[in-house]
């Protein structure tokens, strides 16, 4: 499942931004050097620790239940690093030395080290350099898949969603209980025009994941396959919990394609009042407005 993804998992600990205050953010720290060091029963103590304190933090709660899994032995590739470069580069990253933290991983030449430069250059959007690194991570370890869903991200990020879809079809015939991988390869197909198959994906997440995300994404997924009742009663169910310009816009658009034309400049003047700049909903109201005044 996304919430368990080894690069979410890490990636969180090793920054500080999670917790509220000193006290939990001492916590964390121990947490993270526990990880570090692969004692996940020490670091779900401390995790504990943090819940206590603040229960309704859902980004330990995640990682707490993370590594359950992995002491119940349900996802031993949730493991983390033992690279000699990773650690000097997470020193680094603590203490804000973002040039120290590049010149640690370059130093390394082990698949962690590799596979954290890939994800170094994929947030600095330089897509090339980040799936050369993950192709030489996952060359070095062929069964470190998730080194394809780290490229297929890249590539879709940068708009080549032909290739995403190649890369997430590798890796969800290994790992096909990952809700993000389907969601994602339904975002690509739905970019590519293949909306059956884009359908068909993003309803494999939901009984993975039943996520507000990811219903909204089959909400736009219908409208675009011009099924305007199915995607508008789907979106209203969803405006009580998200309100946001774009499902208003969106459940505006179908109204306007339904005929509804009052409920479809009710909806689309809410997502202009949120988002003004949104120049399909500032068309669309403008041409519905136009015409019944006529």
């Amino acid at each position: 499942m996304k919430k368990f993804l080894l690069t979410g998992l890490f990636l969180a600990l090793i920054c500080s931004s999670v917790c509220a205050n000193e006290l939990t953010e001492d916590y964390f720290d121990i947490a993270t050097n526990y990880c570090v060091e692969g004692n996940y029963t020490e670091a779900v103590k401390y995790l504990d620790k943090i819940l206590l304190i603040e229960p309704d933090n859902k980004t330990v709660s995640d990682l707490k239940n993370g590594l359950q899994q992995i002491l119940q032995g349900k996802n031993t590739s949730f493991i983390l690093p033992k690279s000699s470069a990773v650690k000097l580069s997470v020193n680094a990253k603590k203490s804000g030395d973002k040039q120290g933290e590049l010149t640690a991983l370059v130093s390394g030449n082990d698949y962690w080290a590799y596979y954290f430069l890939g994800e170094y250059y994929r947030q600095n959007r330089d897509y090339n350099q980040a799936v050369s690194y993950f192709v030489k991570s996952v060359n070095l370890k062929p069964g470190f898949t998730q080194c394809y869903l780290q490229i297929a991200v890249c590539y879709f990020e940068a708009g080549n969603f032909q290739q995403t879809v190649t890369y997430l079809n590798q890796y969800l015939k290994i790992n096909q209980q990952d809700d993000f991988a389907y969601a994602l390869r339904a975002r690509a197909q739905a970019n590519l025009g293949n909306c059956d198959d884009a359908l068909s994906d993003i309803l494999t997440a939901i009984a993975l994941e039943n996520s507000i995300d990811y219903r909204f994404l089959e909400g736009k997924i219908l409208y675009k396959m011009k099924r305007y009742q199915q995607a508008k009663e789907k979106l209203e169910k969803l405006a009580g919990e998200i309100q946001t310009a774009e499902i208003y816009k969106y459940i505006g658009l179908c109204e306007a394609e339904l005929g509804n034309d009052a409920n479809a400049l009710m909806n689309l003047d809410k997502s202009i009042l949120l988002f003004e700049d949104d120049k399909t909903a500032v068309t669309k109201y403008n041409e519905i407005k136009s015409r019944i005044e006529k």
